[in-house]
């Protein structure tokens, strides 16, 4: 069995292909798997629903939500810290966990062969390995230990869910993908007569998601509290969970409907020592508070269509639990009144997808070709000499290249009988061949090649980038006597 592991900032969901259908991996009735931790003391690690239970009150602040969006983080409950890397292994573990049981009890095969996780769409390689090495953690260690078959594109991993599921072919949707976390963008293309079944045409990502709804809510319901109560709610742990939670209850009940209709106003309820207090948040209120939110989303879908041919694409299709609101969709309907817009197993398609493209990862590049989200380069001194503030970046691989992609660079020592040569990899967005250090670029890793003795100054060093279809870089150097060297240090941790 493969399994397709939709890894959300919220809930997190499995799923496989069982007899050519896909089959969502969940006890009857669950939702989804919250991608939640929790520590303490005495409870020790607990993770999804059992941290939501353990982590109310003052516990709250040994609950730990959103680990997706800060992977290079740590966090500290009960005087023990831990890495982001844990915290993914531990909600990983979780997730398999499920998986398998509910597999075991559908009668499906629980041998686990491996897993495909899908990731936002501009998620860099740093991000990736993470949880890529949080997916390896051994069984021993707590972790879910893992075969990771390969990334995927969370709005791409959507498409193929709508494909297989429409039996589309010859066509390109825009997806719109407004998960807990991010909202993530992809024109996707099937055509069976090409060599590639699907193709990605271009992709986008802005960090906004549902929680940021909840925080306009959260933000909103606090100060109406501290006007009804007098208490000052600051960062008490106890409250802010309470209310964090209410915040959620009010953003779900103006997506649902009341007699055919949806709700005009809800009333949201606190309990402060003791007492209830009632604060009503109106649709008005609600899509004032977040107008802003939903106009940047709906900005990144029409950069997407205005970039590339708008007459050719036959449909949006909204994923993601957040689309639901309305608000959204009426927000893509007046944008794109030309195109029609249809929502599409807005919790499910991501794991589908995910788990479709599991069972052709042996061959991924004749079944999906997908772009680069990022350019890839070396930083080295601008003219060969030895000033540390005359540096720049050397693009090697760019934004939107084809995947897989290897590129090449040739550089020269710098000095005479130079005993090294050391090459730092930076990620950006930036589309140049060059450009300065200082500019905004990430650096994700480190190689280093020691060189022969008695080598001249200008001896030619060659650089190879290789970035492969799950977007995770590799990086070679060889001198021109044949020494070659890979990555000897990763900077992301």
């Amino acid at each position: 069995m493969r399994l397709g592991i939709d890894f959300g900032t919220s809930f997190s969901l499995p799923a496989t292909s069982y007899l050519d259908t896909s089959v969502i991996l969940l006890p009857a009735g669950k939702y989804g798997i919250p991608s939640v931790f929790y520590y303490d003391d005495w409870e020790g690690v607990l993770i999804g629903e059992n941290a939501e239970k353990a982590g109310q009150g003052l516990a709250a602040e040994n609950l730990k939500r959103e680990i997706k969006l800060e992977l290079t983080s740590f966090f500290i409950a009960d005087g023990k810290e831990f890495s982001a890397k844990q915290i993914v292994g531990y909600i990983l573990q979780n997730v398999k966990e499920i998986a398998m049981a509910t597999a075991a009890s559908k009668l499906i095969d629980d041998s686990l062969e491996g897993v495909v996780i899908s990731v936002p769409a501009a998620f860099g390689h740093n991000e990736k390995q993470i949880i890529l090495e949080a997916a390896k953690i051994p069984a021993s260690k707590g972790g879910p230990e893992l075969n990771v078959l390969g990334f995927i594109k969370e709005p791409v991993a959507a498409a193929l869910a709508y494909f297989q599921a429409s039996l589309a072919d010859k066509t390109r949707i825009l997806v719109y993908d407004l998960g807990g976390g991010t909202c993530d963008v992809a024109i996707v293309e099937a055509n069976s007569l090409f060599l590639e079944k699907y193709t990605v045409i271009d992709s986008d990502m802005v960090r906004i998601g549902g929680k940021d709804w909840d925080t306009k809510i959260e933000e909103y319901i606090t100060l109406e509290l501290e006007k009804q109560s007098g208490i000052i709610i600051g960062e008490n742990p106890g409250y802010k969970e309470k209310i964090k939670r209410e915040a959620i209850s009010v953003k779900h009940a103006f997506s649902e409907k009341i007699g055919g209709t949806y709700r005009e106003k809800v009333r949201a309820r606190i309990e402060v020592n003791g007492r209830i207090y009632t604060i009503p948040v109106t649709k008005l209120i609600f899509h004032e508070l977040t107008r802003d939110l939903l106009n940047q989303t709906i900005q990144l879908a029409e950069l997407l269509v205005n970039r590339n041919n708008e007459n050719e694409i036959s449909e949006i299709v909204c994923v993601g639990g957040s689309s639901n609101m309305p608000q959204v969709q009426e927000g893509l309907r007046n944008s794109f009144s030309e195109i029609s817009i249809r929502i599409f197993e807005p919790e499910k398609a991501i794991a589908i997808g995910a788990s479709i493209y599991a069972q052709y990862c042996d061959n991924k590049e004749v079944f999906l070709s997908d772009i680069a989200a990022f350019s890839y380069g070396a930083e080295c001194f601008r003219n060969y000499d030895d000033d540390p503030d005359d540096k720049i970046i050397v693009n090697l691989i760019q934004k939107g290249d084809r995947l897989p992609v290897t590129k090449m660079h040739r550089f020269k020592t710098i000095i005479d009988n130079q005993e090294r040569v050391s090459f730092d990899i930076y990620e950006s967005s930036k589309m140049v061949s060059e450009y300065d250090s200082e500019a905004d670029a990430v650096p994700i890793m480190n190689v280093i090649l020691e060189l022969i003795v008695n080598m001249p100054k200008g001896t030619s060093i060659t650089l190879y980038i290789t970035l492969n279809t799950d977007g995770i870089i590799e990086a070679v150097a060889d001198d021109e006597r044949g020494h070659t060297v890979r990555v000897q240090k990763q900077l992301y941790f």
